[in-house]
């Protein structure tokens, strides 16, 4: 026999998961506990007729095979049962306690246990009849505080749409859900009210109200509903002590303090938003005073605005013309400038009304004539909801911060706020994101993690705001391996670096317009850190948070320093805007994603971060498709958009800057798959028409990569080199010149290049079945190695490679015996006789002409008495 049990002083949601459980498991019998909440009671007693329940005391479980526990991790205990039945437990509250061999457990994060149920009798079409599914939709909404508690996820509004679907019926939940108070239960509350204490923990407002009774009073829970409602805290805990012991009753509505693990310090339970205990071992003073004493202990501080704002802001000076001042404020793109009269603020000027001002022909105004007027200020201590009453009273997006002395030393907006919002309102049991130092260590290896530890020391040391940044964030997210190693500076980086070459070694090179340095490691650094020199990176780069902005589309970016934020944003994908902060040390490891990068690594995609992100830097797109190929990733929809309509600017960039892209992207796994994909986007043909790629070089391309042997020795084999080869011998000889000065190739690799394409487009000519060894050589001397191996790789014809592999293997290795120094003995007179001589005889020891040294010399004679003879003619 089986049994499914819940917990005492059971709720609607303990109640309703039972029933759920039964319909998914027929066989199993629900226990209705004793104690049940005062509304649960009634709606039993009503409907009873129509429901499977068994009370708890006509349960004689001796011969249960299993049990299972819904709602709970403490279930009430049938008379009989074996200590060791075993167990299955299902709850939308974590573990909470060690599990026993005996028992299982199932967890998800919903707003409500019966939600999970209702979700398998869903798809397993279990049909439900309408008693059924409301007592269902109670467990629901009452759980999640009708839709609204901040627990409440989507999947507890798609199982409350499907029960009402099933004719669930809401008259009937109002009424068991919202009673009105009784007599007894009015008495009650106006105690409460009365007795309510409140005070301020951490920026939260918490009330404790308690009270004495002579009587005891069923279904408190209402009571605190209604006093909730009326005093709107934060956090409210209610303690009445009656006949039987205290009943502890805790609420929150934030996520800062959670009311379950305070209700379990007294032996109750419940989740971080509702919780309830019943305390018999303390009187109701000391239950009071450790209350108090728990809750500001647990309570997680407030966000402050030191945790939203930018520290740095650009500003206006109120004497300044509008016309002077609006070019280069619209190029760094903020919505709101402070406006500064003898350093004191005195205004905002939006972007808005300086448009407005210029479209009127009134850019000779000055920014005080124009701007928002007011010192609506905040300082870095001040609270979320200090920010967000400012917002609302001045109107204003933007508020600058001062700091003690007055002064104005950041700004915090209106979108840090709503991105405040989405941290603080995430889906159930929300966690921050963390890279924790064991996790560089398995990615990166011991020795990148200690390098990367000692860095953070050092500015924890100092002071510094240090943070990883970009692909290294990525791929240490991905458990991928990356030592490409950049670290940026809240701060300045030039002296971190400087601080790091002096207590370490190694040597550095900066640039101090952009505020960049970068660390050569060697040896010596190794040795400080008794590391092995090879397993640490060539470099590690360092920069200030800096943001940017472009003089024109496709320009270099002028720069100016930042916050970490506006460093992030000025990146190319979300994806790559992340970073971690490694100091100061009591935030290290927490991820910093200001722009959905976290969303965007679960979903697979790659995503911009604004819509002229390809504009600014065109280069982008071929950026967009590398990191594609390479994470097995996807361009999201709007992305591929942005590429779309960017792709005249290709045109617009330098040559050198897209073929440094393109050879990027030929240092990946399967270049070819990146390279198809450019092609299929229109990439290719903006950056020149003739940029085309046949299926003979995509197949070229990957026999390359396939080769286990090389047909002759290649040591310093450089595969993007040799891609390149194989690219450019696909282009027509006649288009192939313009292509390679677009890509701005130098003299050597252009000559290389244009002899690939040569042998592989002339191949013909290599294929005559009657051609001597001499007269392939003159055709392929001319070609580099990489040139010929590229046209090995692209032959056709068996023959073609055969002799190509042949000149690479034997022939261009042939000489004569004889050289410029044997016929300047003879007495001739240097000059171009001796090429023509030096080459005939080469020719006849390839093509087997002269075997011996006699045989060359021979020859030689025979030469040089030809051209006597022609002499005296």
């Amino acid at each position: 026999m089986e049994f499914i049990v819940t917990h005492e002083n059971a709720d609607f949601d303990a109640i309703a998961a039972a029933l759920a459980a039964h319909k998914l498991y027929p066989e199993a019998i629900p226990v209705l506990p004793e104690r049940l909440n005062q509304n649960v009671a009634r709606f039993v007693t009503l409907y009873q007729n129509g429901l499977p329940f068994v009370r708890q005391r006509d349960v004689r479980a001796g011969s249960a095979r299993k049990l299972i526990v819904v709602d709970t991790q403490r279930p009430i205990q049938l008379r009989g049962q074996p200590p060791d039945t075993p167990t299955h437990m299902i709850d939308h509250h974590p573990l909470a306690r060690d599990l026993q061999p005996h028992q299982t457990f199932k967890f998800e994060p919903v707003g409500a246990t019966t939600t999970l149920l209702v979700e398998q009798i869903r798809e397993q079409h279990i049909p439900l009849n309408p008693l059924e599914a409301t007592l269902l939709a109670l467990g629901i909404y009452e759980d999640t505080g009708s839709l609204v508690y901040g627990t409440t996820t989507p999947r507890d509004l798609r199982a409350a749409t499907w029960l009402l679907e099933q004719q669930a019926s809401l008259d009937t939940i109002r009424r068991f859900l919202f009673p009105p108070l009784n007599e007894i239960q009015q008495a009650l509350f106006d105690s409460l009210v009365k007795a309510a204490e409140s005070r301020s923990v951490e920026g939260h407002v918490v009330i404790v109200s308690a009270v004495e009774v002579d009587r005891y009073i069923a279904e408190i829970s209402s009571v605190v509903h209604r006093l909730r409602d009326t005093l709107d805290p934060a956090a409210l805990f209610v303690a009445v002590a009656m006949p039987g012991g205290i009943q502890l009753v805790c609420r929150s509505t934030v996520s800062a303090l959670d009311v379950g693990e305070i209700a379990r310090l007294f032996g109750g339970g419940g989740h971080h938003r509702a919780a309830a205990a019943t305390i018999n071992d303390k009187n109701l003073a000391d239950t009071v005073a450790l209350l108090w004493r728990e809750i500001e202990a647990r309570t997680k501080p407030t966000k402050r605005v030191a945790d939203l704002m930018s520290y740095g802001v650009n500003t206006v000076s109120a004497g300044q013309r509008i016309n002077e001042i609006i070019r280069p404020l619209r190029r760094i793109g903020h919505e709101g400038y402070p406006v500064l009269d003898g350093g004191q603020v005195v205004g905002l000027l939006t972007r808005r009304d300086m448009d407005r001002a210029i479209e009127h022909g009134l850019g000779n105004l000055t920014a005080r004539d124009i701007m928002n007027a007011g010192t609506v200020t905040l300082r870095p201590d001040d609270s979320v909801t200090v920010f967000e009453q400012r917002l609302v009273e001045s109107g204003w997006g933007q508020i600058p911060v001062i700091g003690d002395s007055g002064a104005l030393i950041g700004i915090v907006t209106r979108t840090d706020l709503i991105n405040h919002w989405a941290q603080t309102h995430p889906p159930a049991y929300p966690q921050d994101k963390i890279v924790s130092g064991s996790q560089i260590e398995s990615v990166l290896g011991r020795a990148i993690s200690t390098l990367i530890n000692t860095i953070a020391a050092l500015a924890q040391e100092s002071g510094i705001s240090l943070y990883l940044v970009g692909g290294i964030v990525r791929d240490l997210l991905l458990y991928r391996r990356n030592l490409d190693i950049d670290f940026v500076a809240e701060g300045d980086a030039i002296h971190l670096t400087e601080m790091l070459q002096k207590r370490l070694g190694g040597r550095i090179s900066s640039f101090r317009p952009f505020g960049t340095a970068k660390w050569k490691l060697d040896e010596q650094v190794a040795a400080a850190l008794h590391l092995d020199a090879r397993l640490l990176p060539d470099h590690i780069d360092f920069a200030t948070s800096r943001n940017e902005f472009y003089e024109h589309p496709t320009a270099l970016p002028t720069v100016y320093n930042s916050s970490i934020k506006l460093d992030l944003q000025r990146r190319d994908f979300t994806i790559n805007a992340m970073a971690v902060q490694l100091s100061p040390a009591a935030a290290s490891g927490r991820v910093m994603d200001y722009y959905g990068g976290l969303h965007d690594l679960q979903a697979r995609q790659i995503r911009v971060l604004h819509s002229l992100s390809f504009v600014d830097d065109p280069t982008r797109i071929l950026r967009a498709v590398r990191f594609q190929q390479r994470l097995d990733f996807t361009i999201e929809p709007r992305t591929a958009e942005l590429i779309a309509g960017a792709l005249p600017m290709l045109g617009r960039i330098t040559g050198e800057r897209i073929r440094n892209e393109l050879t990027l992207l030929l240092r990946e796994t399967e270049p070819e798959n990146g390279l198809l994909a450019l092609q299929e986007r229109g990439a290719l043909a903006a950056i020149h028409p003739a940029f085309v790629l046949s299926s003979d070089v995509i197949s070229a391309l990957q026999r390359a990569r396939a080769v286990q042997d090389w047909p002759w020795p290649m040591p310093e084999l450089d595969m993007a080199v040799l891609y390149w080869h194989i690219i450019a011998a696909g282009v027509p000889l006649i288009r192939l010149p313009s292509l390679l000065e677009r890509l701005l190739f130098g003299r050597g690799m252009t000559n290389s290049l244009l002899e690939a394409a040569r042998l592989a487009q002339q191949a013909d000519e290599l294929a005559q079945p009657d051609l001597r060894p001499s007269q392939i050589t003159a055709i392929l001397k001319p070609a580099s190695e990489t040139a010929c191996l590229a046209a090995w790789l692209l032959a056709e014809n068996p023959l073609v490679g055969q002799r190509i592999r042949r000149y690479m293997v034997e022939w261009r290795f042939i000489q004569p015996g004889i050289n410029g120094h044997h016929l300047q003995k003879l007495g001739l007179k240097p000059g171009p006789r001796y090429s023509a001589i030096l080459n005939r005889l080469r020719q006849a020891r390839l093509d087997g002409e002269t075997l011996t040294d006699a045989d060359e010399n021979r020859l030689l004679q025979h030469l040089l008495e030809e051209k006597d003879g022609h002499d005296r003619a």
